[in-house]
């Protein structure tokens, strides 16, 4: 579609684009099914997209994909793995906004991860509706990277294999008391409770999780507690409870936001015994940048940030509180992972409500997977694995003294 954008002023945007995003813009009226186009090509069907992307970065480029203004030449995989590769839209076209966001997350501001804005989280993604999720995930509803290792093409094997490992990773015994902060759907809580014979306490901001939790996972050593974590880790103290012999957190922390990890480090480390042990399972950033994609923060998860190593490094964290006794990244799994979420939910489309989850959804869904797996196939961003003690575990831990990883 032409406008206004004038002969002259698009050229020029074009090869902006191209300079700072790798994005080889063509438009679909000089485009041929027959032509053969790179990776980084993407057909343009509509002009007001080089505005939008000029004016509003990151933002507009994946509104612009919902709205069809834009398709891959090749696959929308190769498009945003070579931008990501490239660096990010919002980082070079919007210094200004991107420098009110460094301000606001670093000097306290404003604190993105909020009580209130953690609510706002999990009433518009987590709380989306248990359709789509169901045709998504595997048999335990897991919404976190499996562990596809030897696993060629099965998202259940491999899920199963995440949780196994969580387990093992833990050490854990029959009896011993688990905090589990940020429950998900209660599948992992379960396995540990069917397979391993803990007692499971879980915390969690989701109406929607609770209530799944208790209709498909309920187990009679399973508590659940909606609420958030930090009211409940301080209720914990104030009431002087018995202290846990083990603490996991899996895909919570990207909505704790490093502001607000000295706090949630120190509260942990008051609620578990001496030799207990931390399993923390979270998405990693490979530089420390607080600012989050601004198209993921509006349709995704708004107010959410994924950490660099130094946030868990400073004062109160690991290191100067927790001691670290294992550091696992296996990120590429989370690319093969959000590939897998994402031909199951297509593979189920027809099955789920139109009016619900309409084609503009469609597109966002598309856009978020694919966007997630290019993020982690560029190694722009990981999946890591933290097994942490409170004291540093003894020379008598184990069977020959210390943390030996399990795999």
């Amino acid at each position: 579609m032409e406008t206004k954008i004038g002969t002259l002023i698009k050229p020029i945007i074009k090869k902006v684009v191209l300079a700072v995003a790798n994005l080889d813009c063509v438009d679909v009226a000089d485009y041929k099914k027959t032509d053969a186009l790179p990776g980084n090509a993407i057909i343009v069907h509509d002009d007001r997209l080089y505005t939008r992307v000029i004016t509003k970065g990151s933002l507009a480029f994946g509104e612009a994909y919902m709205d069809g203004d834009w398709t891959p030449a090749t696959s929308l995989m190769d498009v945003l793995t070579g931008a990501i590769k490239a660096g990010s839209l919002e980082g070079k076209l919007q210094a200004v906004f991107k420098f009110f966001q460094f301000l606001s997350a670093n000097l306290g501001w404003i604190n993105p991860q909020s009580i209130f804005r953690s609510t706002k989280v999990a009433k518009m993604h987590y709380d989306l509706g248990n359709d789509i999720y169901e045709k998504m995930l595997c048999s335990h509803m897991q919404y976190t990277c499996a562990y596809w290792r030897d696993v060629p093409d099965a998202l259940e094997t491999a899920q199963l294999q995440k949780l196994d490992l969580i387990g093992r990773k833990l050490k854990l015994k029959p009896g011993m008391r688990v905090l589990e902060l940020g429950a998900g759907f209660g599948g992992l809580s379960y396995y540990l409770c069917t397979h391993f014979g803990v007692k499971m306490t879980c915390c969690d901001l989701s109406e929607e999780h609770l209530v799944y939790s208790k209709q498909h996972f309920n187990h009679e050593n399973k508590t659940l507690v909606l609420m958030d974590y930090r009211d409940f880790l301080d209720k914990l103290i104030a009431e002087k409870c018995e202290k846990f012999d083990r603490i996991v957190s899996v895909g919570m922390m990207e909505h704790v936001g490093p502001v607000n990890f000295p706090n949630f480090f120190r509260k942990t480390k008051q609620v578990i015994k001496p030799e207990g042990l931390f399993l923390l399972h979270t998405i990693g950033n490979s530089v420390d940048d607080r600012n989050q994609d601004p198209w993921f923060d509006k349709y995704v998860f708004p107010g959410a940030c994924i950490p660099g190593p130094q946030p868990f490094f400073q004062p109160g964290c690991i290191g100067d509180g927790w001691k670290l006794e294992d550091w696992h990244n296996f990120g590429v799994d989370y690319m093969r992972t959000c590939l897998a979420w994402r031909e199951k939910s297509f593979a189920a489309r027809g099955d789920l409500p139109k009016d619900k989850y309409d084609d503009r959804f469609w597109r966002m869904w598309d856009y978020y997977l694919t966007g997630s797996a290019a993020g982690f196939a560029a190694r722009s961003i990981h999946l890591w694995q933290f097994v942490l003690s409170p004291e540093g575990l003894p020379p008598s831990f184990g069977d020959r003294g210390g943390y030996e990883r399990e795999n």
